[in-house]
């Protein structure tokens, strides 16, 4: 069964970055214990948005409703090289 065609692309990208954090319990942390360090992640998704300072990825969409889901920012200051597209799955979710 051939697989429908919409109306967006949005392409499914890899991107590296350092995230922020902080401790689980955020009072009366002990110094320097239990500071906690920036941790890297490794993020996949839909790249709905992209700025000059952001880029917007998306674990779902959903073309019918125009809705996406899982949905995280990324400043574009804490991204470790390069997006990188992932031309091979992009070519599949490719939409009309």
């Amino acid at each position: 069964m051939p697989r429908p065609k919409h109306k967006h692309h949005f392409p499914l990208v890899f991107v590296e970055w350092e995230d922020s954090c902080e401790p689980a319990d955020n009072a009366e942390v002990p110094i320097p214990d239990d500071i906690p360090e920036p941790m890297t992640i490794l993020s996949v998704g839909h790249m709905i948005r992209e700025t000059d300072t952001y880029v917007t990825l998306a674990g779902g969409y959903k073309p019918d409703l125009r809705t996406a889901d899982y949905v995280i920012t990324i400043v574009k200051s804490s991204i470790i090289g390069q997006i990188e597209r992932l031309e091979y799955l992009s070519d599949l979710a490719s939409v009309d």
